[in-house]
């Protein structure tokens, strides 16, 4: 009997001595979870943390997207103003130009219209110009016996040069200015008709139209 008590009292004490080792155990494991667990909290807020900063660089990025597709449309828009404007621009210089070029066809009808009239009345003046023939001339050449020793030396124009004239060419104004008028009864020139001028040019006398500079008649070398 005694030996039974023994033996019972060894047991209880090898489990009382066991209990607190699994206590331990479960202990330790609780604990260790708890670890795990803070040490898996810092984690997950920093994914969390991770993930909120590339949803808002997403949403930066959308915007930027969006800014830039702006941009681009008021690029667009601009541009289509300015090749509107250069359009409306063209067609006003294409307006401006085919005025000018219908004033230009005005003021040349203007022009062959006036030296119609021109021709006209030079036509009728003709008519009151006579020239005999004269021992001292040969159609348009003074014969070289017949020659006149110039007055004075002659001077071109300003800015003009020598021309050998012929009927129906017109003279520029300054050839026949005042001072290069000729005295017809001097070298017994035939009269000039009403408007018209014996004007000297270089060796020569030419019979011009004081209106229009149209040369009615010349004779060449009568000066040496």
């Amino acid at each position: 009997m005694k030996r039974v008590l023994m033996v019972s009292m060894a047991a209880l004490l090898a489990s009382a001595t066991v209990m607190p080792a699994a206590a331990q155990d479960v202990r330790a494991r609780v604990v260790a979870g708890e670890t795990a667990r803070e040490g898996k909290g810092p984690m997950r807020a920093d994914q969390r943390e991770d993930r909120r900063e590339n949803r808002h660089d997403r949403r930066d990025d959308r915007r930027d997207w969006r800014a830039d597709r702006r941009d681009d449309r008021h690029d667009r828009r601009d541009d289509r103003r300015d090749w509107r404007a250069d359009r409306r621009d063209d067609r006003h210089d294409r307006r401006d130009d085919r005025r000018d070029w219908r004033a230009d066809r005005r003021d040349d009808r203007h022009d062959r219209r006036d030296d119609r009239r021109d021709w006209r009345r030079d036509h009728r003046n003709n008519h009151r110009y006579v020239r005999h023939d004269d021992r001292r001339w040969r159609g348009n050449h003074w014969r070289s016996e017949y020659r006149y020793r110039a007055p004075v030396r002659y001077v071109y124009p300003s800015g003009h040069r020598h021309v050998r004239w012929n009927v129906g060419h017109r003279m520029p104004p300054a050839y026949y200015a005042r001072p290069y008028y000729v005295d017809y009864r001097a070298y017994h020139l035939p009269p000039p008709p009403y408007g018209y001028r014996w004007v000297r040019s270089d060796r020569d006398v030419v019979l011009v139209a004081l209106a229009t500079g149209l040369v009615l008649d010349v004779l060449y070398d009568l000066y040496y």
